[in-house]
């Protein structure tokens, strides 16, 4: 019993880790709050963000035409410069981090999985 539950407590882990990075992703909801904020893009957006607002039909349908108009035209502005034109966000160490104690977990749960079945 104790192993099953140990063998659950890493996959739950390893899952949590791996699910972590869709939920800090923007929304097109979130592109289109920003400007119509305050008229300004305030937010950090990836290009495939800045693709996925272009493309989203229900903002397209619902949003306010003064706000969607001058919206669309600087998003498709930001999309045709280059990434390192929009002030992109340096290499940190983050994803070196992550991959570390990934590691870590996967290494020290099967020494702890080894001992348990010995």
């Amino acid at each position: 019993m104790r192993t099953r539950a140990t063998a659950l407590l890493i996959i739950t882990l390893i899952l949590t880790t791996l699910a972590a990075g869709t939920a800090l992703a923007a929304t097109p909801q979130d592109i289109y709050n920003d400007y119509a904020d305050d008229g300004v893009l305030q937010g950090t957006y990836t290009n495939d963000e800045l693709q996925a607002y272009l493309d989203d039909a229900t903002i397209h349908q619902y949003g306010d035409d003064a706000v969607l108009g001058p919206l669309d035209a600087l998003v498709k502005s930001m999309l045709a410069q280059p990434s390192e034109g929009r002030g992109t966000f340096p290499f940190t160490g983050m994803e070196l981090i992550v991959v570390l104690i990934g590691a870590v977990v996967l290494f020290g749960g099967g020494i702890a999985l080894r001992r348990t079945a010995r």
